[in-house]
């Protein structure tokens, strides 16, 4: 098997792009992100420059031609998951939301210096964050060399070292004689008050100019070479037997199973009075094995696929792995209606509910898994759907308020159960779920309603920070929150 690759490290290749268009560039991008991002609560000023970021990026990579519709997919992933940061209040949301830019950010700067798609599995992946940031501080270091070139005039040169040695000789100077007048002293109090934001801002600015810099330096970059490498094939130590015994046994484990729990797979608890097992207990363990039982045979399957040779039995090999998914398949489907019973039997949280969104997830995975199977296995490729299909349902989930859905579904339990986790609803969940709490907050019977009123009336007290947001801090949740506060939640 062959492929092209291209040789694009920092060091192999010529720029064709103008250093001070460069530089330029990099330091708008780094000022418009510190204007927007520095003590920033997120809105659309995340949304606003990753947009600029992953512009910037394709820019720079025209030197190569048009990007390919690979490049234009992982561009539009961050920009895509940055718009929710604009559409959810909740702090963990935002944390995973920024996780995921700075994944595809760097994924993207790795791509556009010419890299192949089919450059994109798992240990390049995982690895990509740290790799495009080393490169990137190397670009900025070559780059900032580069840099005093411009500097041609000797009088130029002259007045620049003149700066950097004076400035530092006058400021320790004034610190000490203000430490012997008074009026030196306030001087000195006044400067450092407006100095205090500004170094941090400046610092803040010097760290994402050199990221930036950097990464469109890289992007900048032209192959010098591209040449044909012969791919290594993996080593196949795995024998026709072996995986025979083990898919053959693995299958006739789980249909077993399948088979012994038949009553009750999909419902209640079996009724074995000396199990001494309770519901709660069912639900949740049943869930946590069955899961890592799915998650454990697929990563199986993949050895088995990769590693082993099939020695003509391909056809019995394959028809073992299918049994083997099928089994599991339905081990999910088992593990998510234990979920789900417990949801209604104790109340809905956001744990159980992304436990519930993971089992989507690897259900997509053994789909993408099947399909590999069925056709030549290559495990890259099957990385890269795997993401893709994980991408969808993490842009999905973030775009959904659930956890409106979830104050919904425990206040309507309320009705049937009489049994309401007040401060679940009001410690747990983010501004995200006010405006479902105050929609059905007239539904509720008292005393439940006062308690309940009473509770999101000091939590959003304790939450809000007086601190007025700019245009750019605007958020859709924490808009819809503050209005269901003053039209539903404001009265006593």
């Amino acid at each position: 098997m062959t492929e092209t690759s291209e040789d694009t490290s920092p060091a192999s290749g010529a720029e064709k792009g103008e250093p001070r268009l460069l530089w330029a560039t990099a330091a708008a991008v780094a000022g418009f992100g510190t204007w927007l991002l520095f003590d920033a609560l997120p809105g659309i000023n995340w949304v606003l420059w990753t947009g600029a970021a992953v512009a910037g990026l394709l820019l720079f990579s025209r030197s190569r031609g048009e990007p390919s519709r690979s490049v234009l997919i992982v561009g539009g992933a961050p920009i895509a998951i940055a718009g929710a940061a604009a559409v959810t209040a909740s702090p963990g949301l935002s944390a995973l939301i920024c996780l995921a830019i700075v994944f595809f950010l760097a994924l993207l700067m790795l791509l556009t210096a010419g890299l192949s798609p089919r450059s994109i599995t798992a240990r390049f992946a995982a690895t990509a964050p740290l790799v495009a940031l080393k490169t990137a501080a190397v670009q900025a270091t070559r780059r900032g060399i580069e840099a005093t070139q411009l500097i041609r005039s000797t009088r130029a040169r002259a007045w620049v070292r003149g700066l950097a040695i004076t400035l530092p000789v006058l400021a320790g100077f004034a610190l000490l004689l203000a430490g012997a007048d008074p009026v030196f002293a306030a001087w000195r109090d006044a400067v450092e008050v407006l100095l205090g934001e500004f170094v941090a801002r400046m610092v803040f600015f010097v760290a994402l100019l050199v990221v930036v810099l950097g990464a469109y330096g890289y992007a900048a970059l032209e192959s010098a070479s591209s040449r044909t490498v012969e791919g290594k094939a993996p080593d196949r130590w795995l024998g026709s037997t072996e995986r025979l015994m083990l898919l053959a046994g693995v299958a006739a484990l789980f249909w077993l199973f399948l088979a012994v729990q038949l009553g009750y797979l999909f419902g209640n608890l079996p009724r074995i009075p000396a199990s001494g097992m309770t519901f709660a207990e069912y639900a949740r363990r049943g869930f946590g094995e069955l899961s890592i039982v799915a998650s454990a045979s697929a990563l199986l399957i993949v050895v088995s696929e990769r590693y082993g040779n099939d020695d003509g039995r391909a056809g019995t090999l394959r028809l073992l792995t299918f049994a083997v998914i099928a089994a599991v398949m339905l081990l999910l489907g088992s593990a998510f209606r234990r979920v789900w019973l417990y949801e209604e039997a104790y109340g809905f949280t956001t744990a159980r509910l992304y436990a519930q969104v993971y089992m989507c997830a690897v259900a997509a995975g053994l789909v993408m898994l099947s399909l590999e199977v069925a056709t030549d296995f290559d495990a890259g490729r099957l990385f890269r759907r795997a993401t893709a299909a994980a991408t969808i349902i993490f842009i999905a989930l973030i775009y959904w308020n659930h956890e409106a859905w979830i104050a919904r579904r425990n206040m309507d339990r309320f009705t049937n159960t009489g049994k309401l986790d007040v401060a679940y609803l009001t410690q747990e969940l983010s501004p995200d779920a006010i405006p479902a709490i105050a929609e059905r907050l007239p539904s509720l019977p008292e005393p439940m309603r006062s308690e309940l009123h009473r509770a999101v009336r000091e939590r959003s007290a304790a939450r809000n920070d007086g601190r007025q947001r700019r245009w750019f801090e605007w958020n859709l949740a924490g808009s819809r929150a503050r209005q269901a506060l003053d039209a539903s939640l404001a009265a006593p």
